[in-house]
């Protein structure tokens, strides 16, 4: 599945209940006049509007490496003021709505949930921030701000610095071996204008992006995007260079403790193998009902645990972090359970976990929000297609079958990445 929000969420412009849509609405797609491809699946149902931007791009920049880059680039551009006198951000406030903004290694998304009758408008303000910004000192400094509020937010979030130093391991050079929020918050105040509007201008032009619209939506909205020119086709998918030698496993302090592991998956293009790990991620890792999830409650261990396929251009990954402790037998454990799927599951077991499957995919995909996100995602990423929530989705993983999962697991799942954070030693003389 698409990645969890890792290193991710700013701007929250207000927060706003969202309606589950109708599975699988029908979907459409084309090209815009002024650039860019777009995905849409309208839902007559839903009461709110969901329109999301994504983009190929580098999160530390093109040329010499500038920490968090596209972070700040996403997050000024949101910020600008447009020729209605007001931001982006503030916009979607002024609607009641809920503004997002991701930066991943690879690629940047915005994200707009509005209430129905504000969908056009919102296209347009959103279109014309990112495919023409108008970027300044201010919008500059405001974006600073708020992703140093965010590098020390994630010191207190141990999954995602979990998160970040697996990946740090797993690639050997490229945008994934950084974090996309710099774990400093020194480096983002280097960020300069300059460097800000040539990131902005190249990564945000209407040629890289890729429009999906969910919810109460309908074609004719998007005559609503007036800007951007289309002379430039998207850009390839964004290329770090995995790790050539088995990843040693890290112990690091931390302000709280986690256990991170991870493993190299199989590309996007590899449709059935990475449902695969979608599949094994979900059998034992989902919180509620996941078969290594239920080991730890029944052992009563009180962790926050997280699994799930990252689904990626090449290579994906399969990542699994436990918030809330830093034994180190959870990780023997992790991998002892991902080891046991080298064997293939009854046929019983395994229709009764594939049917359970489905089930949280049709679960975990009806808001409009989720929707426009995985087309944007899949889209990006480079097969669109194959985005959860879709028929060509349910179509592969119906197709799996018990031999087939285990020999993905034993293909691809060696070898695995290991990160153990434990808590800092509190200053002499503190209380704590």
């Amino acid at each position: 599945m698409k990645v969890a929000r890792a290193s991710a969420v700013a701007l929250i412009a207000s927060a706003l209940l969202i309606a589950p849509g109708i599975a699988e609405p029908a979907v459409q797609s084309g090209a815009l006049p002024h650039g860019a491809t777009y995905a849409i699946a309208p839902d007559a149902a839903s009461p709110t509007a969901a329109i999301d931007l994504w983009f190929r791009a580098p999160d530390d920049g093109y040329a010499a490496p500038v920490p968090g880059l596209a972070r700040v680039a996403a997050t000024a551009a949101a910020a600008a003021k447009l020729a209605s006198g007001r931001s982006l951000a503030e916009s979607v406030a002024q609607e009641g709505g809920r503004l997002t903004i991701e930066v991943f290694p690879d690629i940047v998304g915005i994200g707009v949930v509005v209430p129905a009758g504000a969908a056009r408008r919102m296209l347009a303000s959103l279109s014309a921030a990112y495919f023409a910004p108008s970027i300044d000192e201010t919008a500059v400094h405001a974006a600073q701000s708020d992703t140093m509020v965010l590098a020390v937010q994630q010191q207190y979030e141990p999954d995602l610095l979990a998160h970040d130093l697996l990946f740090a391991r797993l690639f050997a050079s490229g945008p994934a071996h950084e974090p996309p929020v710099p774990l400093s918050a020194v480096d983002v105040s280097h960020v300069t204008l300059d460097e800000v509007t040539a990131f902005a201008q190249r990564a945000f032009r209407a040629g890289n992006a890729f429009v999906s619209l969910a919810g109460a939506v309908d074609p004719t909205i998007l005559s609503a995007v007036t800007e951007g020119s289309g002379t430039s086709p998207a850009d390839a998918p964004i290329y770090s260079a995995p790790s050539r030698t088995a990843p040693q496993p890290l112990a690091q302090q931390g302000t709280l403790p986690a256990i991170g592991v991870a493993w190299m998956g199989p590309p996007i293009s590899d449709e059935r193998a990475a449902t695969a790990l979608d599949f094994v991620a979900d059998y034992l890792f989902r919180p509620g009902s996941g078969t290594f999830a239920h080991v730890l409650e029944r052992s009563g261990t009180h962790v926050a645990l997280s699994g799930q396929f990252i689904t990626l251009h090449d290579p994906g990954v399969l990542q699994v972090t436990v918030d809330g402790s830093d034994d180190a037998r959870l990780q023997t454990e992790i991998v002892d359970a991902v080891n046991a799927m080298r064997q293939p599951l009854s046929a019983a077991a395994f229709v009764a976990a594939r049917e359970a499957f489905l089930y949280h995919l049709g679960s975990d995909t009806q808001t409009a929000s989720a929707e426009a996100d995985n087309l944007g995602w899949y889209a990006a990423e480079g097969a669109p297609a194959y985005a959860p929530g879709g028929s060509g989705y349910a179509g592969v993983a119906r197709s799996l079958d018990p031999s087939y999962v285990a020999s993905v697991v034993r293909r691809y799942l060696n070898d695995p990445a290991i990160v153990r954070i434990t808590p800092s030693a509190p200053p002499k003389g503190s209380s704590s």
